[in-house]
């Protein structure tokens, strides 16, 4: 769906995704302990390539996505921050620090699942979906382990299903075919 003005608000949402999934993999890389050149190579290439596929379809094409469900859309936003609080208290005052980014990428998972029913978007129901089965995995594992498959596993989820969005909205499509309606 097209609109006249640039979505400049999708964008910063999209955008803040990208960076929290760079966040998550340089905490990987650090807990992995890979070399500076290789952490930059494996998470600057697919933040930017998607970072561009979000400018052009928010401001050059002006397809955004829709919150069909904007109650919905700001009660999971509210609850997340409250989840994200919860855990960082918790973890701290039981002086399980190593939990918090584990607890933190369930948290941010079962919250994709909701805003995924609020903008009518299957691919948050599977990136939350993943992103909660990566943080149970990864606290079955020992330290440093956990950190890198939490890590690795989100930012690829992320990763993967922003390029799944960019596609199912025509985003790499041509010029000449971007008129076309996907299914």
């Amino acid at each position: 769906m097209m609109t006249e003005q640039k979505n400049w608000r999708g964008l910063l949402t999209d955008c803040a995704g990208l960076i929290f999934a760079a966040v998550w993999a340089t905490r990987g890389a650090q807990a992995g302990r890979l070399s500076i050149a290789l952490i930059v190579a494996l998470i600057a290439l697919p933040t930017v390539l998607l970072a561009f596929g979000f400018i052009r379809r928010n401001l050059i094409l002006r397809r955004p996505e829709i919150t069909l469900d904007p109650k919905l859309a700001r009660r999971v936003k509210i609850l997340r921050f409250i989840g994200i609080f919860v855990a960082a208290s918790w973890t701290h005052a039981h002086h399980r620090v190593d939990l918090f980014y584990p607890l933190l990428g369930a948290i941010i998972g079962l919250s994709y699942i909701p805003l995924g029913h609020a903008l009518k978007e299957p691919v948050h129901l599977f990136m939350g979906g993943a992103i909660v089965l990566i943080s149970g995995i990864s606290l079955l594992l020992p330290e440093p382990q956990h950190l890198e498959v939490a890590g690795f596993g989100t930012a690829l989820a992320i990763w993967a299903c922003s390029a799944v969005r960019l596609w199912r909205s025509g985003t790499f499509l041509t010029p000449d075919t971007s008129s076309t309606t996907l299914a």
